[in-house]
C-alpha cells in the first residue's frame, strides 16, 4: 500500500505537497499535546520559553521530549514514505567548518541589527545579569547546557523540520520560493503556540525563515543553516536575556527608540542576507566549502 502511495506522490504533485505539509505540520504541532502533558506535571511551557525559560528539570525534559518527537516524525516520513534516510537531508561533511561559518553569519546578522538600534536610540544601557557569587564550574555547566542543549538542539529541530525535509523532498518538483513561503508561514505560526501574537515579530520570523531556507537550498548543508540559526539565537539570548543560567551575558537596553526602526531593521537585514546568499551561489561559493 505504501508503494502505491509513493507512486501516486511521484505522479501527483499536489498529493506530495499535501503529504510534506502534513509531515512538517505534525513535527511542529506535536508541541501542542506536549504543552498539555507538561501542564499535568505542573510545568507551564507557555510561561517558560525562549529567553524566559527557566533551567529546571520539567522545562528541560519537555523541551527535549518535543525535539525527540519532532525528529522521530521526520525520520519515520523519510524511512516509510520516501524510502530515504535522515542523512539525505543535507548532512554533508565538514560539519564544524560549515557550522562555524554559519554561526558567524548569524551573529553578524543580529549584531548588525543591534548596531542599528543602538545608533537610533537616544540612550543605550548595558545591564549586568551574572551574579557576582556564581562559581565558575556552575556557570560553565549551565552555559554548556545552554549552548548545546538549547541553542544547537533547537536549531537542529527547526532546520530539519522546516528547511531540510521539505526542501529536499520537493526540490525537483516545485519552485523553491513557493517552498520557502509555505515553510515560512508554518515556521512563523509555530512560534506563537507558546507566545502571544505580534505582527512585527511574525514578519521578522517569516523573513528570517526565508533567508534560512535560501541558505539551505543553495548550500544543501543543514549544518550551515543550523550554524546561522544558532548564531542568531546566541546573540539574542546573550544580550537580550535576563537569565544567566540560560546564556545571558549582558542585557542591552535601548531607550527612546522609534518603533518603526525596530519593526523594519531585522526584516531588512534578512532580505539583504538572502540576496547575498543568491549572489554567493551564482559565484560558486558554496561549492568551495
Amino acid at each position: 500500500m505504501l508503494n502505491k502511495f509513493r507512486t501516486l506522490c511521484d505522479e501527483k504533485l499536489y498529493l506530495k505537497l499535501i503529504t510534506v505539509f502534513l509531515v512538517v505540520l505534525a513535527s511542529l504541532a506535536i508541541l501542542i499535546p506536549i504543552v498539555q502533558l507538561a501542564l499535568l506535571f505542573g510545568v507551564d511551557l507557555m510561561k517558560a520559553h525562549d529567553v524566559r525559560m527557566k533551567v529546571e528539570f520539567g522545562n528541560v525534559f519537555f523541551f527535549f521530549l518535543f525535539g525527540a518527537c519532532s525528529i522521530a516524525i521526520i525520520w519515520l516520513a523519510q524511512k516509510y514514505l520516501h524510502k530515504r534516510t535522515l542523512a539525505d537531508l543535507g548532512f554533508r561533511t565538514k560539519i564544524l567548518t560549515l557550522f562555524f561559518i554559519g554561526f558567524l553569519v548569524g551573529v553578524f546578522m543580529f549584531g548588525l541589527e543591534y548596531l542599528v538600534l543602538g545608533i537610533s536610540a537616544q540612550e543605550v544601557k548595558f545591564v549586568s545579569v551574572i551574579p557576582g557569587n556564581s562559581s565558575i564550574p556552575a556557570y560553565l555547566g549551565y552555559y554548556s547546557y545552554f549552548f548545546f542543549g538549547v541553542l544547537i538542539w533547537n536549531s537542529f529541530i527547526e532546520e530539519l523540520s522546516c528547511r531540510a525535509y521539505p526542501i529536499e523532498t520537493l526540490r525537483k518538483q516545485l519552485n523553491p520560493h513557493i517552498i520557502f513561503i509555505l515553510m515560512g508561514v508554518l515556521f512563523t505560526l509555530a512560534h506563537f503556540v507558546v507566545r502571544d501574537f505580534s505582527f512585527s515579530f511574525a514578519i521578522s520570523l517569516f523573513i528570517t525563515s526565508y533567508a534560512l531556507s535560501g541558505i539551505y537550498y543553495y548550500s544543501r548543508s543543514i549544518w550551515l543553516a543550523i550554524g546561522v540559526h544558532t548564531g542568531i539565537n546566541w546573540f539574542g539570548f546573550s544580550f537580550a536575556g535576563e537569565n544567566w543560567k540560560l546564556g545571558a551575558l549582558v542585557r542591552i537596553e535601548f531607550y527612546d527608540l522609534p518603533t518603526w526602526i525596530m519593526d523594519v531593521t531585522r526584516p531588512f537585514i534578512g532580505i539583504c542576507v538572502f540576496l547575498l546568499v543568491r549572489v554567493a551561489n551564482k559565484k560558486g561559493l558554496f561549492q568551495k566549502i
